[in-house]
């Protein structure tokens, strides 16, 4: 990574992805966070793309959110045109071809992106996942339809389907590399089979109504810190589909890709965010696990536990009040890491003879 990607990158995290906070829950953090990635995958197909402008048109693709939804892509071009921060970076016309891939992202447009940059942040946007679609489709109902019966809902989500989704949907997609047709595929056959989709909206509307009454350690208004490096990219992304699922926040310290890169670069900013508790707890994966692990315990505030079993996460909550999970994504399943992931995020300290124990741990100055 060079100098300009990190300070474009910090800028990003710092300055714009914040801005996410305070919108539905299906355009929050986890939602720009995932578009950028998804562009950055997406790019590697098109080698002549300039990274750095195509990161910064994801970031700034749903801003205009903050005026109102119906003009949400023309105004986040006009955020990203008045930006003179952008300048100290990219030409006047660099910038503009920004401007008219953030507003060209929207599915509805009545045209084509304008740009190989419009056609790859529209396709990243379309995050074609049945859970996911489904989800955000019952959050949006809930936030600006509030006083709507279940079957209300689900009349509303079923026009919103055949609108969008289905067959003859307004949906286009942009990028033949991307995995997204076979997804939008599966998701139109679920589409055609009404008991299968009723069940799908049914299990979903449960879990986002029901509470949820698992012991967790979890505090409110404070997001899980992750990081990861290439090889643990794989790993992270299903933890980060898991936190979504159960609309746990988080905060993502990269790597965004699987391009080779070094996990130190990744693993400090998450351990300053957990041990000055703006993020709690952290969960962190590289390919052993080993080196993530050890340079997040560089860090006096951090008790970095390296799991392989879900038995070892509940150890090192239990018994070490382990302030962050790092895993090794080579060596274990997606399916063993979320176990592992479950069991570290709903385990208590014990507390008693174990405290003075972790009172010995950091040394004191």
């Amino acid at each position: 990574m060079n100098d300009r990607h990190n300070e474009i990158a910090t800028f990003l995290e710092k300055e714009i992805v914040p801005r996410y906070d305070a919108f539905d829950a299906g355009h929050r953090r986890d939602h720009v966070h995932y578009v950028m990635q998804e562009s950055q995958l997406l790019a590697k197909h098109y080698p002549t793309v300039d990274r750095d402008m195509l990161l910064v048109a994801a970031a700034y693709h749903d801003l205009g959110l903050e005026v109102g939804r119906d003009v949400h892509h023309t105004e986040s071009a006009r955020i990203v045109r008045e930006d003179e921060r952008l300048l100290q970076w990219f030409t006047d016309n660099e910038i503009e071809t920004i401007a008219q891939a953030a507003e060209d992202h929207r599915a509805s447009s009545n045209h084509e992106p304008r740009s190989i940059y419009g056609r790859i942040v529209a396709e990243a946007d379309r995050q074609i996942d049945g859970d996911t679609i489904v989800r955000r489709t019952i959050q949006f109902s809930f936030k600006h339809y509030p006083n709507l019966s279940r079957e209300e809902n689900y009349q509303r989500f079923m026009e919103h389907m055949a609108e969008k989704y289905a067959e003859g949907g307004y949906l286009k997609l942009w990028i033949p590399e991307s995995s997204n047709a076979k997804r939008l595929a599966d998701f139109r056959e679920m589409l055609k089979n009404p008991v299968a989709i009723r069940e799908k909206f049914d299990q979903i509307y449960d879990e986002l109504t029901s509470q949820d009454n698992m012991e967790t350690i979890l505090k409110p208004g404070i997001p899980v810190a992750l990081c990861s490096d290439h090889a643990g990219y794989a790993t992270k992304q299903a933890v980060i589909n898991y936190l979504k699922e159960n609309n746990i926040e988080y905060k993502d310290f990269g790597t965004y890709s699987e391009e080779s890169c070094d996990y130190p670069d990744f693993a400090h900013p998450c351990a300053l965010a957990v041990e000055s508790g703006v993020c709690y707890p952290g969960i962190a994966v590289c390919g052993s696990g080993e080196g993530i692990n050890i340079t997040l315990n560089k860090h006096q505030g951090i008790r970095s536990a390296l799991c392989w079993l879900p038995e070892l996460a509940r150890l090192a909550r239990q018994h070490n009040d382990a302030n962050v999970l790092a895993m090794p994504g080579r060596f274990v399943t997606n399916e063993e890491a979320l176990e592992m992931v479950k069991t570290f995020l709903s385990t208590p300290f014990e507390g008693g003879r174990h405290q003075k124990r972790v009172d010995k741990i950091a040394i004191k100055q």
